[in-house]
């Protein structure tokens, strides 16, 4: 009949994690390497280029927006007695 002993099942589960373990370290080592590939440009100053300073163009003076011409206001009337105002009692 079968015998079966821990520690070989010990064995076993160890060997699986050591065997999977190693191929995930292998399946990231690839993965960088074709990231590596597509992200690296194909022209060599492009990181120069792109990071350039580039002298400031003069920038064209702020174009004026033409504002209304300002209408004095009209002067409020005065108070009435009879209206109430918020915070005041009515009077009556």
């Amino acid at each position: 009949m079968f015998t079966f002993h821990w520690s070989e099942l010990l064995v076993v589960v160890v060997c699986g994690l050591i065997l999977f373990l190693g191929l995930a370290i292998l399946m990231l080592r690839r993965r960088n390497e074709i990231l590596q590939q597509f992200l690296t440009p194909d022209e060599p100053h492009l990181e120069e280029e792109f990071f350039r300073v580039h002298s400031p163009e003069q920038e064209p003076p702020p174009l004026e927006i033409p504002t209304e011409p300002e209408q004095p206001e009209e002067a409020a009337p005065p108070p009435d007695t009879e209206t109430i105002r918020w915070g005041a009692p009515a009077e009556h």
